[in-house]
Parts: structure tokens; sequence; C-alpha cells
């Protein structure tokens, strides 16, 4: 299954992955808003979400009165995405994309957001770098880019296989068991999202796959370095996941 292809079938089930979806879009909102005035001031309020999904982090700054693009290699989400938006009230303007290749003028907002692991799903350091540049690009001159991903130590041996569970969820009267499986091979692991209805009705598993580049965050560091990106530096404890922040410099 293709990236696009994971994220066109998931869309329509994404807010699973969150004890409370809802919860979680206005938490993470207020997380990135901090960060964002705290790293590029009070007045960065125009923002590129490149990896927009269902609009977990573009709805929750939208709320706070930012102005959010949101892009996405995926129609169903950014379908999605735009729904939420207009069912808010909230203006967000999205469009479809890789992030490798964003259709975006240059020096065209304050930050560039890629949230929630997205960067890895790409295929290499290369390719990581080339979205990066991209994220340069698009960022003006003394705004910047702010990164959320997983925090990978050191792969297991290749065919180990981890078993990762979210628990049990309810939506629209069902209830749900969600887990990950990861199956390691080298620096990659392929990926396994399972979602089980529990209550006697259908039994039968959404299993949605897809794969991983297990790349160290102080890696993805040096590559936002390399792309232009100055001040580049980790920040842990406010996101769920570790954020690498840094400025695309001003003269």
């Amino acid at each position: 299954m293709s990236v696009q292809g994971f994220y066109d079938e998931l869309a329509p089930l994404y807010h699973l992955v969150y004890e409370n979806w809802e919860t979680s879009v206005a938490r993470q909102g207020k997380a990135l808003a901090s960060l964002i005035s705290e790293h590029w001031g009070a007045g960065a309020r125009t923002v590129l979400d490149a990896a927009v999904g269902i609009g977990t982090q573009a709805l929750g700054l939208l709320a706070l009165g930012f102005r959010v693009t949101g892009s996405d290699l995926s129609h169903a989400a950014v379908n999605r995405a735009q729904r939420e938006a207009a069912a808010r009230h909230l203006p967000l303007r999205c469009v479809v994309a890789d992030f490798r290749a964003l259709p975006l003028r240059t020096a065209s907002v304050d930050v560039v957001i890629v949230c929630d692991n997205a960067l890895p799903h790409l295929e290499s350091a290369g390719d990581i770098e080339i979205a990066l540049g991209e994220c340069f690009r698009c960022a003006r001159l003394g705004g910047g880019c702010l990164v959320s991903m997983r925090d990978y130590g050191p792969p297991p041996p290749s065919g180990t296989v981890e078993v990762r569970p979210y628990g049990e969820r309810a939506w629209a009267g069902r209830r749900y068991h969600l887990r990950q499986v990861w199956s390691w091979r080298g620096p990659r692991y392929d990926y396994s999202f399972e979602i089980t209805p529990v209550d006697g009705v259908d039994n039968c598993a959404t299993i949605l796959k897809s794969s991983y580049l297990a790349i160290p965050v102080a890696h993805v560091a040096e590559l936002m370095s390399a792309v232009g990106f100055q001040g580049v530096r980790r920040v842990d404890d406010r996101f769920f996941q570790p954020v690498l922040v840094g400025t695309r410099p001003v003269g």
C-alpha cells in the first residue's frame, strides 16, 4: 500500500488514534501556538501545515486565530480536513501535494509545520532533506520550521516484530481495539495499523499498511541545518512528540 493509499483509507477513521480527538486538536493547537510564539514571535501567524492529514494540528491553530494553509499527499485526508474546518466555521485552504514539491510561493508563510512523524514516511535521508529544503523555501526570512517526530533509538535486528496496542476506542455507538504492528527490516519497519470492532456485530478488522524510516531526531536536526535553517534545536516535553525548530536567517 502506498503512503497516499494508506492515508486515503485511514482518513475516515484517523480520529480513533486519539482517545478524544477534539481534546487533542485543542491541546495540540495550544502547544504549537506557544512554540511558534516563543521561537518566531507573536507576529508569526501564517502557517503552512505540510502534512495536514485530517487537520489535527491545523484545526487547533485556526481556532486560535492563525491563518493556515494545509497540504497533504492524501486527497481523502485533505477532503476530511476541509469538511472538519467548514463544520467549525474555520477557513482552511488546502492543496494536495508531496511535501518534496510544495506548490506555494517562496517565503510565503511565517512557519512551516510537519507534525506527527510525517517525514520518516520518506524512503531515505536524502528525500527528507529535499522535503526540508521545500520547508526552508516556503518560510519567510526570519520565519522557520517546526517538525515533530518519534524518538527513534537504534533499530532492533531485522525480523523483529513489535506489537504496540492503543487500547479500546468508542465511536458512533461501537467499540474498537486498535494496535500497531512493527516488522523491522534494517533501518526501516513495515507498519500495520489494525482497527478491530469488538462489539460482536462485525469483528472483521481493518488493516492498513505503510512503512517508516527509523531516522534519529538528531539526524533530522542535521538535515535541517544542511538546508539552511539556523539555531536548530530539539524541544522536549512541550508536544506529544519531540519537536525540532529552526529559523530561516534574515541575512
